[in-house]
């Protein structure tokens, strides 16, 4: 694929891809304390973690305390549950429990009387079908390094949502003022560039990069996520909680995904 091809690709689909997002409106923040549960599973060998704390209610306030003593499953529906051990102050976690794709996974979390109940559907993996970097010189306050662009075919049969998740030196960028997220509303059954605004690496990182193919109700709770943290930098609303998938007014979201990872160091990928 030539530099001048994946350049145009990467500025097409950048300005399809960002009228995919809509804004989402969400109720505004209360004013006592709540529950706030972040749960994933996925289809690999890695543990299933529940993380549980006590906060209050708006975007950005720090953890009160890590709640410890919950009662935590998870079950497939219509499955037998499996619980989880406490391995830290307010952090379970689940091994040697295989996930399957095609099944609707449901989380319980007991704690002080109350279950707060999320389900999460586990799609197929979309394969990582190619790689393109490109380098961009900066501009105002976006520093310059080489973007890049996460290629894959999209299946055609259904609705489907990703994210886009970068590590340098096996370390997570932190992107929650920019979470990469698609909706594959305007090119469903294509072949797709997916890329991201302002993060950039160095010749010399070590990157992965995993595409996850997560479920509407994710991709809901991070779309708020991302325009509460922008409307926070810039002081130009209200503080709210992101849309939650957890019942009884608990914070928080429960994702089932699957992905396809790649991991290269990018002045090799440059050169090849």
């Amino acid at each position: 694929m030539s530099k001048f091809r994946s350049i145009f690709l990467f500025l097409f689909f950048w300005i399809v891809l960002s009228s995919c997002e809509k804004v989402i409106e969400f109720d505004l923040a209360g004013s006592k304390q709540a529950i706030v549960i972040e749960a994933t599973i996925t289809n690999s060998k890695l543990p299933f973690t529940v993380l549980v704390s006590k906060t209050s209610p708006y975007f950005g306030a720090k953890t009160n305390n890590l709640v410890s003593g919950a009662k935590v499953s998870v079950r497939s529906e219509g499955g037998k549950p499996f619980y989880f051990v406490e391995s830290g102050p307010g952090v379970y976690k689940l091994e040697r429990t295989h996930a399957s794709v095609g099944f609707l996974y449901i989380i319980d979390v007991e704690y002080e009387g109350v279950t707060y109940s999320a389900s999460s559907f586990l799609n197929d993996p979309v394969p990582i079908v190619d790689l393109s970097f490109s380098y961009f010189d900066g501009l105002g306050f976006f520093d310059s390094g080489y973007k890049v662009s996460c290629f894959l075919r999209d299946p055609v049969s259904k609705e489907n949502y990703y994210r886009l998740k970068f590590f340098v030196n096996a370390k997570p960028i932190d992107d929650r003022g920019e979470i990469s997220l698609y909706s594959d509303k305007l090119f469903n059954g294509m072949v797709v560039g997916l890329g991201q605004r302002s993060i950039v690496f160095n010749k010399t990182d070590t990157l992965t990069i995993e595409l996850q193919s997560i479920d509407k109700a994710a991709y809901n709770y991070f779309l708020t996520l991302e325009n509460i943290a922008g409307n926070e930098m810039l002081q130009t609303a209200s503080p709210a909680n992101p849309i939650s998938n957890f019942s009884n007014g608990a914070l928080g979201y429960f994702s089932a995904y699957s992905f396809d990872r790649r991991t290269l160091v990018v002045n090799d990928y440059i050169n090849k």
